[in-house]
């Protein structure tokens, strides 16, 4: 796995060490969650689908929406975590201080929606995640 990758799945790592849930939340896909009883999408981001499978430039298949939902689902069991409404339908995330959705797209795990596309944009050049 790629150096960049790495070490921000481990920094989110760092921030799910608690099993429970904070908020009242619950994720159904790589970037939307039900948070206080309502839906929404994660600000910035546009994830794969759960089940969807993508293919590295070499060809080898990985399960790219199940990795989405699982880095989504570890940042929401931080007891840190919390959202603030940026837009109606859109939260931004943070877990440790971190923006979940940034640091999704810095993976390549996310493709970029409204603010993130310089980080995308990184993403692709070091060819982690999606870009791989």
């Amino acid at each position: 796995m790629n150096r960049l990758l790495s070490s921000s799945m481990a920094i989110l790592a760092l921030c799910a060490a608690s099993a429970s849930l904070a908020a009242d939340v619950t994720v159904i896909d790589g970037d939307t969650i039900v948070y206080e009883g309502k839906q929404a999408e994660i600000w910035g981001v546009i994830a794969p689908s759960k089940g969807e499978t993508c293919a590295t430039s070499g060809n080898e298949k990985w399960p790219c929406g199940e990795r989405a939902f699982t880095q989504l689902s570890e940042a929401a069991a931080d007891e840190t975590f919390a959202c603030e409404e940026k837009e109606p339908g859109f939260l931004l995330c943070r877990a440790g201080g971190l923006d979940v959705g940034l640091l999704m797209v810095k993976e390549g795990l996310v493709r970029a929606r409204q603010d993130y596309h310089d980080v995308e944009a990184r993403a692709r050049e070091a060819r982690v995640g999606l870009w791989q």
